[in-house]
């Protein structure tokens, strides 16, 4: 059995480079964070096509995340025990918890964009 690691695609973007350490660590603890926003995003605004325009995003956002999640369940029954249990104990409780927070932020601008339809008292 090869210890070497599977050929890299050509596929790759080739202008991506690998954050470094300070830089995944910082990008991980982001991704996850409950109560972030993302760049732009104002919850306060009373503009109906800001609203839609979160609602929009984070609609892309989810649905990317979610695709993830399948992709990844599917390849964890192919995979050995040891890489099983690793994409289980990182990778897919990361991506868990930011298709979470992105869920929560799209219900947000839902609900926004709802209130903001309702004619005022």
């Amino acid at each position: 059995m090869s210890t070497d690691p599977p050929d890299q695609s050509d596929d790759r973007p080739s202008d991506a480079q690998a954050p470094d350490e300070e830089e995944a660590a910082d990008a991980a603890q982001e991704a996850v964070e409950p109560d972030r926003l993302l760049p732009g995003e104002d919850e306060r605004t009373p503009h109906m096509d800001d609203a839609l325009h979160w609602m929009k995003v984070y609609s892309e956002l989810l649905d990317f995340k979610r695709r993830l999640l399948v992709v990844t369940d599917e390849r964890l029954v192919s995979m050995g025990d040891a890489a099983r249990a690793e994409v289980e104990e990182t990778d897919l409780k990361v991506l868990r918890a930011e298709a979470d927070r992105l869920e929560r932020r799209f219900d947000f601008w839902t609900g926004r964009a709802a209130a903001m339809r309702e004619p005022s008292a």
